[in-house]
């Protein structure tokens, strides 16, 4: 697993929102950015906009973006808690 310290990015696509430009065209997802101290705390939020349908969520750390299956993983794992 990444290191637990350091700045860490939670970002959230909603793709079931669609933001309109001012001629009426679609320009896309909403998308919110979140950034946190530690991967605990990141996680928590991650894990909980992962149960959202429409939701894409990426975390991003010191060493570079979470693969989606690690993701899985710690959200899996603080489940058990």
């Amino acid at each position: 697993m990444a290191a637990r310290q350091g700045k860490w990015r939670v970002t959230v696509e909603n793709s079931s929102t669609m933001v309109m430009g001012a001629q009426e065209e679609l320009i896309g997802p909403v998308t919110s950015v979140d950034e946190f101290d530690s991967l605990d705390a990141a996680l928590k939020l991650a894990c909980e906009k992962r149960k959202i349908r429409f939701y894409k969520v990426t975390v991003e750390g010191p060493h570079g973006v979470m693969d989606e299956e690690e993701l899985a993983r710690c959200c899996a794992l603080a489940n058990q808690k």
